[in-house]
């Protein structure tokens, strides 16, 4: 069992991986093209914003990496709870899609397609997906 949590944490850190590898990639392109770029409005400081969110991410590269040798981790899976904390997986989809649609609302804020209501709209987003998380969380808790 612990070796398929280990691969498990290993295979997530390689996806989150990938993504920022894609984000640098986009950034690098991104600074050599911008002044070839006319469709964006902003192209001379859109690199800024996929350099972060590619950095960003290769940080939650190295985060879950980490957690697939955490031996308290480990431990918990394989207690009785087990099946009770598989449960909780619907916060982690709130947590993938909070940062997913943080990064969004970045890269339009760099890219220069951000006008107010457009920011509005998706912080108002963000605010009820990070509520939502914190109701769940805090409803698993009580039932543990």
């Amino acid at each position: 069992m612990k070796t398929f949590m280990e691969r498990k944490y290993k295979a997530v850190s390689a996806v989150w991986a990938a993504l920022g590898i894609i984000f640098l990639a986009g950034a690098l392109l991104m600074l050599i093209m911008r002044d070839d770029m006319p469709q964006i409005p902003r192209a001379d400081i859109a690199y800024i914003g996929f350099l972060i969110i590619g950095i960003i991410f290769l940080i939650i590269t190295a985060a879950t990496y980490c957690m697939a040798k955490d031996k308290n981790a480990m431990i918990g899976e394989n207690d009785e709870m087990s099946e009770i904390i598989s449960g909780k997986a619907g916060n982690l989809a709130f947590l993938i899609q909070t940062v997913l649609l943080s990064s969004a609302l970045f890269l339009l804020c760099f890219m220069g397609y951000a006008n107010a209501p457009v920011i509005i709209t998706l912080m108002c987003i963000i605010a009820l997906s990070v509520f939502i998380y914190i109701i769940s969380s805090l409803y698993y808790n009580q039932k543990m």
